[in-house]
């Protein structure tokens, strides 16, 4: 499974360079403080929505796995009993 580059949406990009000209252009500080900290909170936001991302594929690969192994146990098991049965 190939895993493609992550690229942000054309909305994504317009909000970066919104942002980034207000920064750019704003020359008050206590302005700068309030979209670090805006900026912060975003962050801290999109890491946990990632790590909750990863911890849920990763359960669900998990279950798959889980459910993989129980069909191979069970058609080897089937396969014991009719091999016996021939006997």
């Amino acid at each position: 499974m190939a895993i493609d580059p992550i690229e942000p949406k054309l909305e994504q990009t317009f909000e970066s360079e919104r942002l980034a000209r207000m920064i750019k252009e704003c020359s008050d500080l206590e302005d700068l403080r309030v979209i670090a900290l805006s900026l912060l909170t975003r962050l801290g936001q999109q890491q946990a929505a990632s790590r909750w991302l990863a911890e849920r594929g990763s359960e669900a690969e998990s279950e798959r796995l889980e459910m993989l192994a129980k069909l191979i146990r069970q058609q080897q098991g089937s396969g014991q009993s009719a091999a016996e049965g021939q006997q």
